[in-house]
């Protein structure tokens, strides 16, 4: 009776596992369409207009470059975080979780969250889309996404240093196994940087290290409250800091105070705006898998499934602007190179030595024969 008891709780510590894994594959997936759906939506409307350094809205003069660089990344990542945050309001409304979600925001754990959207959000997105908008204007946005992948590394080794999570030999190996595959699938990036490209590579690893830092933090906060809350809390302070504190702060450091209404509205009642609902959906499975994966099968591995976006960011962004031609450029996303393939499927292996000891595997087998 206690052999089959022991044997069950292991079954069941199995395929809770499993659905770690699974969430934390699928949350890398998502991230790579979130990335995708966001570089077509900076290309629509009145926003290709803002890069492209000419007038806008009637004629008003070209905004200034730090302007450009750093307080439209603010308003992208405001926008596409804030109807992130819609849609996951909009799944607890469905699950009738939004009295939960008012209990849980005053609690430590939702407090863990906040600190998570101001981290996650403010510094590490806004950073990201600096960099990826940087690596655009150099022909080269698949480069930065490898280099944000870093986060699997820097949240393995968080997640040991603050919460004593494993960190035995065979995921050290993992891990470099996958930031070896991370740059081979930039590689081919690599080989024709210029200074704007290098500049998003400097702000991918500063979203890198937020990012890492926050699946640490986050995976263990998910574990007390239910994920679904903790993506809505998460999204939508985001969104609010995002829009109300970091975007009219930087507008006013690029001599454009006057003007954060104008630019906002702008945005709002652009085309794009379409297009960062769609980003804005993919953007809540890819950090809420990434917290309840993170959460289930320990940050070094939910952080490495997560890690897989090095190769779905340049998959996607090539399918949905380069193979489906949407916004009219495919000739500037060529197909991915026989590299980043391989690239991928090293990652994989990278994934399957964090999650199983190769040795013990062996003797189990040899044990077997």
């Amino acid at each position: 009776m206690e052999q089959r008891v022991r044997k069950l709780r292991e079954e069941r510590r199995r395929r809770y596992f499993v659905r770690g894994v699974a969430f934390a594959v699928a949350s890398g997936i998502c991230y790579g369409l979130y990335t995708g759906f966001l570089t077509l939506a900076e290309t629509q409307g009145v926003w290709g207009e803002w890069f492209a350094g000419g007038p806008w809205g009637g004629g008003r003069p070209a905004l200034s470059a730090f302007t450009v660089t750093f307080a439209l990344a603010a308003l992208a990542a405001g926008v596409n975080d804030l109807f992130s945050g819609v849609w996951s309001l909009a799944v607890c409304a469905k699950n009738r979780q939004l009295g939960d979600l008012a209990k849980t925001v005053r609690t430590k754990p939702g407090l863990i969250m906040v600190l998570c959207a101001a981290i996650g959000g403010p510094f590490a997105t806004i950073a990201y889309i600096v960099g990826l908008n940087a690596a655009t204007a150099a022909g080269n946005p698949g480069v930065i996404v490898p280099i944000a992948a870093l986060n699997c590394a820097i949240g393995a080794v968080l997640g040991r240093v603050l919460f004593k999570q494993d960190l035995s030999a065979h995921k050290v190996a993992g891990i470099l196994v996958c930031l070896v595959a991370a740059a081979l699938i930039g590689g081919t990036s690599f080989a024709s940087m210029g200074p704007e490209a290098l500049t998003g590579c400097l702000f991918a690893f500063l979203a890198a290290f937020g990012w890492g830092f926050e699946g640490c933090v986050a995976g263990f906060g998910t574990v007390l409250i239910d994920y679904r809350i903790g993506i809505a809390i998460r999204q939508a302070s985001a969104g609010i800091l995002e829009l109300l504190v970091m975007f009219p702060l930087l507008a006013a450091m690029g001599g454009e105070a006057g003007s954060v209404l104008d630019l906002a509205g702008a945005a709002l009642a652009s085309p794009a705006v379409l297009v960062f609902l769609v980003s804005g959906f993919f953007a809540m499975p890819a950090f809420s898998f990434w917290y309840k994966g993170n959460s289930m099968c320990g940050t070094a591995l939910g952080m490495a499934c997560n890690g897989m976006y090095a190769f779905w960011g340049p998959f996607f962004i090539w399918v949905i602007m380069g193979a489906l031609g949407i916004g009219g450029m495919s000739e500037s996303y060529p197909p991915l190179t026989p590299a980043q393939w391989i690239g991928a499927l090293i990652m994989v292996a990278g994934i399957f030595c964090i999650a199983v000891n190769p040795a013990k595997l062996l003797r189990a087998s040899k044990e077997e024969e």
